[in-house]
């Protein structure tokens, strides 16, 4: 179970989402627009973060603002057990 949601985030084009996110709140476009590449592919990996619980959508109408969770690594760690060494990468990828 924690290797399949570890594997949700090792993938380059989520990493940069979140990577992208760590900055600022971003709507689906923009961050499309940041990274050069498609919308879709960038609402399909948005889908897998939110499932990861990692970033979550707030949406106005047409618009989609995708925003990183507010998890510390303690919540990550008690919901999913992770191991010290898939703490130290979780840790060192998105979480301040």
């Amino acid at each position: 179970m924690v290797t399949r949601d570890l594997n949700k985030i090792n993938n380059e084009v989520r990493l940069k989402i979140l990577e992208v996110l760590s900055t600022k709140d971003m709507h689906l476009a923009e961050i499309s627009k940041e990274l050069n590449i498609s919308n879709a592919c960038v609402s399909k990996n948005v889908r897998i973060l939110e499932d990861a619980n990692l970033v979550k959508r707030t949406v106005f109408g047409r618009s989609h603002i995708i925003s990183l969770t507010n998890k510390t690594d303690k919540d990550i760690n008690a919901e999913k057990e992770l191991t010290d060494l898939e703490l130290y990468i979780i840790e060192g990828r998105f979480i301040s």
